[in-house]
């Protein structure tokens, strides 16, 4: 989506007709400066090389989250998560008092309560988080880190917390995370349990995943692929009525603060991932529903990503290359970077001839039309100038 394209809708199951959805509120009209970490907002991270991301690139016109591997891991990942509150638990501490809390001042988020009768989050509501992902096909994937792209639920008893145990078991020992479809959800004493489980992404289209994962969805360069992943609140996963555990405490779902969905790839098996190419993410969408049925009755309405082509040539994205794309060529030749031409140059070393070229091959194609007559202008004078200035470059290197 043109402008909205890494925007998070919140959708929430409408009660009265629960195979419905309507939409709570959009954020992210600019993703440029609306991103962070706050309640809400998407915090899209790249921890450091090899792991790289960009959440200004384009297709076309169309901006995209662009994840890039490119170096030898050095133990860290990337990914994005979003944040949304379930208010103030009431908890003071944990792990005997070692474990402070500090108060959560943000509210219960209005899809949670829309979906409770104004109230806070229940066993049996349910999550979707929802996202379009594929291989650039300028750089596609030819490695893959040792943990593939994961995307799943978080359930913290401190909002905003980074405090948790990431070793993969049962029940965590320590920290305020108290559940995760992958860490915890996956581990085998819940087989059979019905847990709602994290899903793997296959980001090379080699048919597996990471620590031989179910795969989700297997990435590719030619098309988007829809990805998601959801969770129904269970805060009783054996059904033995000891409900969740950090350690020796127990916790239910009254005292989730914090539900965090999260896409997450990383390495922390020294991989080389030098050249290993690049994953494209848009229309992150994230649903809450009253119930599993309301979940499983709403298609996911989340919009395939507008391939948006651009007109090469077309300076002034105007729709048709002509005599004023000329003007914006001519007034921006010799401009270190190509942003004067609306993504519509040849992509590489500034506004320079090459920009020219492709202009001139293209005079008098419209976006919506065929070819169009018409005499072509000549750089000339303007082409001539760069030329000369350097030359002159040269001259007073060479002395």
């Amino acid at each position: 989506m043109t402008l909205r394209n890494l925007a998070v809708l919140f959708l929430v199951g409408a009660a009265a007709s629960p195979a419905a959805a309507v939409q709570v509120f959009p954020l992210f009209e600019n993703p440029e400066t609306d991103l962070g970490t706050a309640f809400g907002e998407v915090n899209y991270f790249a921890d450091a090389s090899p792991f790289f991301v960009d959440v200004t690139a384009l297709e076309g016109s169309n901006n995209i989250a662009v994840y890039t591997m490119d170096g030898v891991s050095g133990n860290n990942g990337a990914g994005f998560a979003i944040g949304i509150s379930n208010g103030e638990n009431g908890l003071d501490s944990s792990e005997g008092g070692a474990n402070t809390d500090v108060p959560n001042a943000a509210p219960v988020n209005s899809a949670i309560a829309s979906v409770n009768g104004g109230g806070k989050i229940q066993n049996g509501n349910a999550f979707r988080l929802s996202m379009w992902m594929r291989q650039d096909p300028a750089d596609p994937v030819s490695a893959v880190p040792q943990i593939e792209p994961v995307v799943k639920f978080e359930l913290w008893k401190e909002a905003g917390s980074g405090n948790a145990d990431f070793n993969p078991a049962a029940f965590p020992s320590f920290g305020d995370r108290i559940w995760d479809t992958d860490q915890n959800a996956g581990n085998a004493t819940f087989n059979g349990f019905n847990q709602s489980q994290a899903s793997w992404i296959d980001m090379n289209n080699s048919g597996t995943t990471s620590f031989e994962k179910p795969v989700a969805q297997s990435l590719v360069a030619d098309e988007w692929r829809l990805v998601e992943a959801t969770i129904v609140i269970d805060d009783d996963p054996l059904d033995d009525g000891f409900n969740w555990t950090i350690g020796s405490d127990i916790f239910t779902a009254a005292d989730i603060e914090e539900v965090r969905a999260v896409m997450f790839l990383g390495d922390y098996a020294g991989t080389d991932l030098t050249g290993a190419g690049s994953v494209w993410v848009d229309n992150v969408l994230l649903e809450v529903f009253a119930t599993e049925a309301d979940l499983n009755n709403t298609p996911n309405t989340n919009p395939m990503p507008e391939s948006v082509t651009v007109l090469g040539g077309d300076f002034n994205a105007d729709g048709i290359v002509n005599a004023a794309d000329y003007t914006v060529w001519r007034d921006n030749l010799g401009a270190a970077d190509e942003s004067a031409l609306n993504g519509a140059g040849n992509g590489a070393d500034g506004v320079d001839s090459a920009d020219y070229d492709l202009w001139r091959a293209n005079y008098g194609q419209a976006a919506s039309a065929g070819l169009q007559t018409g005499n072509v202008p000549e750089p000339a004078a303007a082409l001539l100038a760069l030329a000369m200035a350097a030359a002159g470059a040269s001259v007073r290197r060479a002395r």
